[in-house]
């Protein structure tokens, strides 16, 4: 049992990229289902607070991507808790509107804060080829990057009035003295990701805010399906394993995170250590 009695430690169950797919064979997604149930039954035996779901909820193919939501939702929602959903590329394979009122989200972007720790959760795909940029500049953001189709279609960018919203939500977090987790499905770093998989299209602009908020703390993300770590200016940015790859990297199906005031501990499914990280 992990410590989750301690007034000072916060724990929480995380889990991306599951990519549920109904086109598999029933064996397939039995076995699917069985994996995630035995995520469910980690989680609850640990006692966390809540679970992070970062994103790719979906396969998104075009003939199963209602029933493949729906099986994969009411998988989640037999945890007994509050679940906090991040959109992914592959979830808005559904229609944007349909997907948050399903997962009871007000907005894509939102906050939460818990035993002194904020959490920024992030949309990036606010700007993308789902959706129409609603601002001049979000036009020109879309086209530059665009522009640059090593980019790759099937990734995105914060928008202006997100990013008005972010740098709200960082100085009122100095201002209270709260700590800052930063959550987004795509990777921020290039160190953290490969070229195949991509990152968040504005994602220089976005880290160097970050940067500039000693507050900020770690950064928590998927889409790269094979995970990664870097350290840059002060913040771990840490990329987690893909569950649908976990045949491939059986170290990390789904996990724990377990906040200190000065540490972040990472654990798998068998509570073996992945980070150990200290706040500086």
């Amino acid at each position: 049992m992990l410590s989750a009695d301690n007034d000072t430690t916060l724990l929480f169950g995380i889990i991306t990229d599951i990519h549920f797919s109904s086109e598999s064979k029933p064996a397939a997604t039995h076995a699917t289902a069985a994996d995630l149930h035995s995520c469910l039954d980690c989680w609850q035996q640990n006692n966390v607070a809540f679970l992070l779901q970062l994103g790719d909820l979906i396969k998104g193919s075009d003939s199963h991507k209602d029933e493949e939501f729906l099986e994969i939702n009411s998988i989640l929602n037999k945890f007994p808790g509050s679940i906090r959903h991040v959109l992914g590329n592959h979830c808005l394979a559904l229609p944007r509107q349909t997907l948050m009122t399903a997962l009871n989200l007000q907005t894509a972007f939102y906050t939460f804060t818990l035993k002194g720790f904020r959490f920024i959760v992030l949309d990036g795909m606010d700007v993308s080829v789902l959706r129409h940029p609603e601002t001049d500049e979000d036009n020109q953001t879309f086209a530059l990057f665009r522009a640059h189709p090593e980019m790759h279609h099937y990734c995105g960018a914060i928008g202006i009035e997100q990013r008005t919203w972010l740098k709200k939500e960082l100085e009122a977090s100095a201002h209270a003295g709260e700590k800052v987790i930063i959550i987004c499905h795509f990777p921020l770093l290039p160190e953290t990701t490969d070229q195949k998989h991509g990152l968040l299209w504005n994602h220089l602009e976005i880290t160097e805010l970050l940067v500039s908020y000693p507050a900020v703390k770690a950064c928590l993300s998927g889409h790269y399906h094979y995970g990664g770590y870097a350290f840059y200016s002060g913040i771990h940015f840490v990329v987690l394993p893909a569950f649908v790859n976990r045949h491939e990297h059986p170290s990390f199906t789904c996990g724990t995170v377990e906040l200190q005031n000065k540490r972040m501990v990472i654990r798998n499914q068998h509570l073996e250590t992945l980070y150990d990280l200290t706040f500086h």
